[in-house]
């Protein structure tokens, strides 16, 4: 995932203090999964504006709105990675086996509470969490609890289920601990007020308010990330356009399917050539 930024793996090696892992091994950990995932989408965010592309609105699916404050000049890169670091230790120290996330696919977020409702117990816990589209929508908890709501959904009707490869049990309940020490660290480092709108995590709304990001990028970790929302925000207040950060091309996605209207471009796929051509091309017909 890192080869391709460098400049930006020393850099960040330089601030948690030992280098970053980016091989197999390393996807079976948060720790490394959040801290690549935070240097790659702020690397490619930065290139993108070095070349003139400035965003109207910035928007970060659980930690990617790490990212998104520092594009938003709320945060340095480094206090950000500090906070990442912090956050993915915590989280696998509190949780480090036997829990996780999943998703269900084909059911309205009413039928996915009922199926969790009906498998949610205190030894086996499992929470409705990320409002990824009005029927995708995942789950957090115990691994037996996800199963269980797992065969509920089936039996409501579900078109898929899947655990996802994400090995602690994010935005639930179950991390509402962490939030807070988060909150507590958050508040330490220098903050400035937004430059560009942010999209709050856990409301969908949007924010300039520096203490209120803050506060956004602690408790998104117990609370379900409301990207449906973040991207209707978006549109209504005139984003026609969705640029996704390597990697992967899932959220861009997810806006196709809501707003059918809006352009995406996942800049994993078509490079940062090609992302800024079709960018400047658009902006040229619209003039």
């Amino acid at each position: 995932m890192l080869q391709d930024v460098p400049e930006y793996v020393k850099k960040a090696a330089k601030i948690v203090g030992t280098p970053l892992r980016d091989d197999e091994v390393a996807m079976d950990s948060t720790v490394w999964i959040q801290a690549a995932l935070f240097v790659k989408e702020t690397a490619f965010a930065y290139r993108l504006i070095g070349r003139g592309i400035r965003p109207q609105f910035v928007a970060g699916h659980s930690i990617g709105a790490f990212p998104a404050a520092v594009i938003a000049g709320v945060l340095s890169f480094e206090d950000a990675l500090r906070l990442v670091w912090r956050r993915a230790k915590l989280m696998e120290e509190a949780y480090p086996e036997g829990y996780g996330m999943g998703v269900i696919i084909g059911l309205t977020k009413a039928e996915v509470q009922q199926a969790v409702d009906r498998s949610h117990s205190e030894a086996a816990p499992v929470y409705l969490s990320n409002m990824n589209a009005e029927q995708q929508i995942v789950l957090s908890g115990s691994l037996e609890g996800i199963n269980r709501a797992f065969q509920q959904a089936k039996e409501l009707g579900a078109s898929k289920t899947a655990l996802l490869k994400v090995p602690i049990p994010s935005h639930c309940p179950l991390m509402s601990g962490i939030s807070e020490q988060l909150l507590e660290l958050v508040r330490t480092f220098p903050l400035q007020e937004a430059a560009i709108p942010y999209m709050a995590n856990h409301t969908g709304r949007m924010l300039r308010a520096k203490d209120k990001i803050a506060e956004d990028l602690a408790l998104n970790v117990a609370y379900p990330v409301r990207w449906i929302d973040m991207a209707a925000v978006c549109v209504e207040s005139g984003a026609d356009c969705f640029i996704e950060m390597p990697p992967g091309h899932t959220l861009s996605r997810l806006v196709k399917q809501a707003h059918h209207d809006t352009r995406q471009i996942a800049v994993d796929e078509v490079g940062l050539e090609a992302a800024e051509y079709l960018i400047r091309k658009w902006k040229e017909q619209e003039e």
